[in-house]
């Protein structure tokens, strides 16, 4: 089971604490959010592509019935760019190898984690 700590923004989410914190409306844009909230000064995105390649929407295979699949991604890059602006003062670098987002400035991995 796991045992580090399990947040929310939404209420009545069973075993995990509420935090109040902008979520953006996509996964990747609440992950820099709540960094921004427990207080990164520098956040580095890894596999931020937001792009569908070869028919498909993740890395893995699609999810089950019952669980979205991106079909909001068309979305996603007005979402990142109203992130990039709430959060001006946060070093924020996009290191993924392929990104069609413009909004954070780009390095390659191995430079940006070193």
């Amino acid at each position: 089971m796991f045992e580090g700590e399990r947040v929310s923004c939404s209420r009545g989410c069973p075993g995990a604490e509420h935090v109040v914190f902008r979520h953006g409306h996509n996964s990747g844009v609440g992950a820099i959010n709540l960094a921004a909230h427990y207080g990164a000064q520098r956040i580095v995105l890894v596999g931020y592509d937001c792009s569908a390649r070869s028919g498909r929407l993740h890395w893995h295979d699609d999810h089950p019935d019952g669980l979205g699949n991106a079909g909001s991604m068309g979305k996603w890059p007005a979402q990142f760019e109203l992130a990039s602006r709430q959060l001006s003062g946060i070093n924020i670098i996009n290191a993924s190898r392929r990104t069609t987002l413009r909004c954070f400035p780009t390095e390659r991995p191995e430079a940006a984690l070193a």
